[in-house]
């Protein structure tokens, strides 16, 4: 991080009282439709209780009209933070927007299966940019889970099985979305998930405890997140099972 940022940030940390610090960590799932729920979000705001606001209404939250808010509602929300608050930290406002915005591209799967990470890292960038345009800063993907079991109903979303694939496919995703400076008006920041072996859910069920060998874990699992962090993603997204009865949260 840049040195004079990292001071800044320090600063602004030492004015937060205790719950304002906690209420950085608080991310908001709103349904803009019932205006009561937008006053009640408004004063959260105010009160320092809110970091970041999911832009999610449905399980298709990415690319569909009702998990939508308005640019202007969003424009109201982040003046909020920004004028009427001790800390004056403006929100992030995140979004699955896991292969498309407006313009929706072929399904992860299907874009690690094209073999092209230079097409891939293309495709990123206009999905990156739509979204920008549209008040979000940061997308939760990509998603580059390992999976070999084609029970998991999630395999869709992923790289596929190959991690070398999963390298390149994960830095081209990332290097899409984030470009060399993720702070620019056309990008977002991406988050790498699931951390890790989500992929593995025994038996093919979503969110089933996993059994992953050292070996395995190191040279299969972990090997595109570590892509990704090298290609310099912002955020990671921790799993939801557990590895060989050790928690991955």
């Amino acid at each position: 991080m840049n040195t004079v940022l990292w001071n800044k940030a320090g600063e602004i940390l030492k004015t937060l009282t205790l719950k304002e610090k906690i209420g950085q960590l608080n991310q908001e799932m709103y349904v803009y439709r019932k205006k009561d729920t937008i006053e009640k979000v408004k004063e959260r705001i105010r009160k320092g209780e809110i970091g970041s606001v999911i832009i999610a209404g449905s399980s298709t939250a990415g690319n569909v009209d009702k998990s939508e808010i308005p640019t202007e509602l969003l424009n109201e929300f982040q003046r909020i933070a920004t004028e009427e608050t001790n800390s004056k930290i403006p929100l992030i406002f995140g979004r699955d927007v896991i292969h498309g915005h407006r313009v929706v591209l072929p399904v992860p799967l299907a874009l690690s299966a094209s073999f092209n990470p230079d097409m891939v890292k293309e495709g990123y960038e206009f999905v990156a940019e739509e979204a920008a345009s549209d008040g979000i800063n940061w997308t939760f993907a990509p998603m580059m889970d390992i999976a070999r079991d084609p029970r998991w109903g999630r395999c869709v979303e992923g790289i596929g099985e190959d991690p070398y694939l999963g390298e390149k496919i994960s830095e081209a995703a990332v290097k899409g979305i984030q470009g060399d400076d993720p702070s620019k008006q056309n990008k977002l920041i991406a988050c790498a998930k699931h951390y890790i072996g989500y992929g593995a859910a025994e038996g093919g069920r979503d969110y089933a405890k996993t059994e992953i060998s050292d070996y395995t874990l190191r040279n299969y699992y972990l090997k595109p997140f570590r892509a990704a962090v090298k290609a310099g993603v912002g955020t990671v997204m921790n799993s939801f099972n557990e590895i060989s009865g050790v928690s991955t949260a």
